[in-house]
């Protein structure tokens, strides 16, 4: 009979390196995820934003440019100016047939100042939105950075184990977990109060710079 191997089988220094390596693996994946997530999307919110002052634009130029062609044409069919001659014989304008013409020209304009008022109420939502997704934008980066830093922190607990191990082979004895928890005891102690005197000792005899 063929018996599988077992956990039992492994020996401490095996142990170790497996709960290691899985905790690296992990930190990295969070690494990973922090800098995926770091990537600027434009949201929903902004896109509209800016869909709707590009329409607003638009309108506005096309409702100008007609206003103003309407002007051209009313220019144009203006009646000749009077003479004197004719102020002294009483002589009226000729009529020309401006009066449609005269009141496309009003439509067009209250057209043109809705259309202003449009661009501008666009404009002023674009910068509120702008202002509030960066805002958002500032937040979410702090945090993604947040969860980086952490991530790199467990990364260097992880390596700081390994020197342990490396440099006490004996202490793969103690077991994995007392390992993992040495490591981030030390790493955290380097983190607090910076380098120390490399011949320096804790309680059980252990330097507390590994370097």
């Amino acid at each position: 009979m063929v018996l599988s191997k077992s956990c039992s089988d492994q020996s401490s220094a095996q142990r170790v390196q497996q709960l290691l390596a899985v905790q690296e693996q992990q930190a990295r994946a969070r690494i990973a995820a922090a800098e995926a997530r770091a990537t600027i999307r434009v949201s929903h919110r902004l896109h509209a934003a800016r869909l709707y002052k590009d329409a607003t634009d638009a309108k506005h130029a096309e409702v100008l440019s007609a206003y103003r062609e309407a002007q051209e044409r009313e220019a144009a069919m203006a009646p000749p100016p009077r003479t004197v001659l004719d102020r002294l014989l009483g002589r009226q304008a000729e009529s020309t047939g401006t009066e449609s013409i005269e009141c496309e020209i009003a439509a067009l304009r209250a057209d043109l100042i809705a259309a202003e008022r449009a661009a501008s109420g666009a404009s002023s939502n674009l910068a509120r939105v702008e202002k509030a997704e960066a805002a958002d934008r500032m937040s979410q980066m702090g945090q993604m950075e947040a969860e980086r830093r952490n991530a790199m922190e467990a990364l260097a607990e992880v390596v700081m184990a390994r020197r342990l191990v490396q440099v006490f082979p004996a202490i793969a004895y103690c077991g994995a977990p007392f390992i993992a928890w040495a490591g981030s005891k030390v790493e955290r102690n380097r983190r607090s109060y910076g380098p120390r005197n490399p011949q320096a000792r804790n309680i059980w005899g252990l330097p507390l710079d590994f370097g």
